[in-house]
């Protein structure tokens, strides 16, 4: 009964992992959409600020097509906000991480292992560090059904 919860509990975190990986795709997807239409955006505004800076070249240039490249911004703008509206959509619920560098105080590594010790005492007085840990690394196997009963027992008795 025990093993079906942890394999129970083993399945849910890892759907729950999948699941934060497909979000952090689709978010991926829609920055990369977003910044493909700012950039699309970018081009046809250098398009027609060229066409227009030059006054002896404009009787060159047709206005249908520059009328044509003001709708497709238009339509990439809107494009471009839809985008953003399902990032935010998509960003609501979560935790947005920024690439800021923040400050963590340094880790005394000595009071780490002090405490393990404590704690490691406290389960377990008359073994060693080590061979605490292997106990509770078969233990878990067992639990996880990557050994069996005998095989957990055999490995113990060393």
């Amino acid at each position: 009964m025990q093993v079906e919860k942890l394999r129970s509990l083993i399945r849910e975190s890892i759907n729950e992992y999948i699941k934060t990986i497909d979000e952090a795709g689709t978010i991926a997807m829609y920055e990369a959409k977003k910044k493909a239409c700012g950039d699309a955006i970018e081009a046809r505004k250098k398009k027609i600020e060229m066409a227009e800076s030059l006054e002896e070249m404009q009787g060159m240039f047709d206005e249908n097509k520059i009328n044509d490249l003001r709708k497709e911004i238009k339509t990439l703008e809107k494009q471009q906000d839809k985008y953003g509206k399902m990032l935010e959509k998509m960003n609501k619920g979560r935790e947005v991480v920024t690439e800021e560098p923040t400050e963590e105080a340094p880790v005394d590594e000595t009071d780490i292992t002090a405490e393990m010790d404590m704690d490691q005492n406290a389960i377990v007085p008359e073994m060693n560090k080590e061979e605490a840990l292997n106990e509770s690394f078969l233990k878990m196997q067992k639990l996880a059904g990557v050994i069996t009963e005998t095989q957990y027992n055999q490995k113990k008795k060393p």
